[in-house]
């Protein structure tokens, strides 16, 4: 009697510290395409409990079918979830090839529920080829890409936006810089801008990492070397 009382003691303390394993389990069914709507195979979606994705995550699904499918099982909860492409099938910071979704989307499954979700996921030099003007109207900053000692930068970028809450997908980007860290940016009005440069994608969101550019109308090609951020 005392063994079956002890018993049900542990069962019930093991309830109160983890409700979550009593749940039944959520799912998340996701789908990944590509910038063009295709889907996209090897892709993982990387499930986060914060809004804090520049850690490990907490959940990693399987990767993507033919079909740019992925199936996840996670407790119930609230969550902050990206999908993410690496060439070589790695889990560390995305490099030059690599793919992201950018900013996480927030889902939140319930105790049995399927949730159903979309990610696009873009190289930097997609995301480019869609938002860059190079009309002869543009205005056009180049020059190069240095790290904190002044020597060039291979394989990085210089992104833009209007404001400097830049978001993991900015309003514009250059290619990736040559070996010796030179790099082209078209911005498609004359004004105000913020600009930074990154060897990753999704870019830092340090504010102090970027710079003010002013272009005027009288002019339509700048030169300006931009310090990488450090990440």
């Amino acid at each position: 009697m005392i063994r079956r009382s002890m018993l049900v003691l542990a069962c019930l303390l093991w309830l109160a510290v983890d409700p979550l394993q009593a749940a039944d389990p959520a799912t998340i069914k996701a789908v990944v395409l590509d910038v063009a709507g295709n889907p996209v195979t090897g892709a993982k979606i990387f499930v986060y409990d914060s809004a804090d994705t520049r850690r490990p995550a907490d959940f990693i699904s399987p990767m993507s079918d033919r079909g740019g499918r992925v199936v996840l099982q996670v407790p119930p909860g609230r969550y902050w979830v990206v999908a993410r492409l690496k060439k070589d099938g790695t889990y560390g910071p995305l490099m030059p090839g690599d793919k992201h979704s950018g900013e996480p989307a927030t889902l939140e499954p319930a105790a049995g529920e399927e949730l159903a979700s979309e990610f696009v996921v873009a190289d930097i030099r997609d995301v480019g080829r869609k938002k860059q003007t190079v009309a002869a109207e543009s205005i056009i900053l180049r020059g190069r890409i240095v790290d904190g000692s002044g020597e060039p930068v291979a394989n990085a970028y210089v992104f833009a936006a209007r404001t400097k809450q830049v978001g993991p997908v900015p309003e514009f980007l250059s290619a990736w810089s040559d070996s010796l860290g030179n790099y082209t940016l078209y911005l498609p009005t004359a004004g105000r801008y913020v600009v930074g440069a990154a060897a990753q994608f999704p870019p830092p969101r340090q504010a102090e990492a970027l710079r003010d550019f002013v272009s005027d109308s009288g002019t339509s090609d700048f030169v300006m070397d931009v310090t990488l951020a450090v990440q």
